[in-house]
């Protein structure tokens, strides 16, 4: 079986799960079938992949976000996800019986950079809300959303009418391969919802419409770019906004599990690797802010 066969079979084997997680295999297995020339599946050794992981770092051009190519080489973040997705393959094609052995088995995943994540900052929160009152109400109401929930994109793009209770200030969201969970918002949120509703035009069932149809992620991308370029904002992507609510809640002192639940963690080890993590100016504030020694001194005052 040749690797472009393979990999249709594999897309098949996720039917169900979301597109966009199926769109994602396949923008990082794709550059695979290229550089192996779609080789037969039972022929490709770790040489090979290790020799695919050395052009994926020695490459002076990457995909950029809404626009097919920018110059700069792939950062270590894609580069681990096109290396991941190959693992992922191939394991999946040994459990179905289609190779003998896994020839990623050892094929080394360097580990990522040890970075925050990349979160927008409440000022610019502000300025975006700004912009965004005064661009309309469905850019308003979707800047709240996000700001205020803590969604992925995908819960954002796939709200439905019948999903909010604007009484309750909730709203059930569909994320990642479809899971459902409940969301919350402020009455902030939920005036900006009510009224972008009423003037809402009558396009299906989807909170966010456009003139053809619900919004896009690639939609609601564009709209905050624009939002983001009249504010003066630089980091404004829709999962910034998840990041700044993430560190924001932590920074204020909510638990970590607190923190897990609003943002639909599975596994509070996810929220504490990717969202506990301080720089060591940050580190020193929050020592002084929570050591009782602190406490001890103002007693004997």
């Amino acid at each position: 079986m040749q690797l472009s066969t393979a990999m249709q079979e594999f897309d098949l084997s996720r039917v169900g799960r979301s597109p966009a997680t199926r769109a994602w295999y396949t923008r990082m297995l794709g550059p695979l079938i290229d550089f192996l020339d779609d080789a037969h599946i039972s022929e490709i050794t770790a040489s090979d992949l290790r020799r695919w992981h050395v052009d994926l770092e020695g490459r002076d051009v990457r995909w950029g976000e809404q626009r097919p190519m920018e110059n700069g080489g792939l950062s270590p973040y894609t580069i681990n996800a096109h290396l991941r997705a190959c693992r992922i393959f191939f394991r999946w094609l040994l459990e179905e019986g289609y190779i003998d052995s896994n020839p990623t088995r050892r094929l080394d995943v360097p580990a990522l950079p040890d970075a925050p994540p990349k979160a927008i900052s409440n000022s610019d929160v502000e300025k975006m809300l700004e912009m965004a009152q005064a661009d309309g109400a469905r850019s308003y109401a979707i800047v709240c959303f996000l700001a205020d929930t803590a969604c992925r994109i995908g819960g954002l793009v796939g709200l439905m009418i019948h999903d909010l209770d604007l009484e309750h200030r909730r709203a059930v969201v569909h994320e990642k391969g479809n899971h459902s969970r409940t969301v919350y918002f402020c009455e902030v949120t939920a005036d900006t919802l009510r009224t972008w509703l009423k003037v809402r035009p009558d396009r299906g069932d989807h909170v966010f419409v456009g003139q053809r149809g619900p919004l896009t992620g690639s939609g609601v991308y564009q709209i905050l770019k624009r939002l983001a370029k009249m504010a003066g904002v630089k980091r404004f992507n829709p999962h910034a906004f998840r990041h700044g609510w993430a560190r924001g809640a932590l920074e204020r002192g909510a638990d970590l599990g607190t923190v897990a639940h609003v943002l639909g963690h599975s596994d509070i080890h996810v929220t504490h690797k990717f969202y506990a993590r301080w720089s060591d100016e940050e580190l020193a504030q929050r020592h002084d802010r929570y050591s009782w020694m602190n406490d001890s001194s103002e007693s004997d005052a």
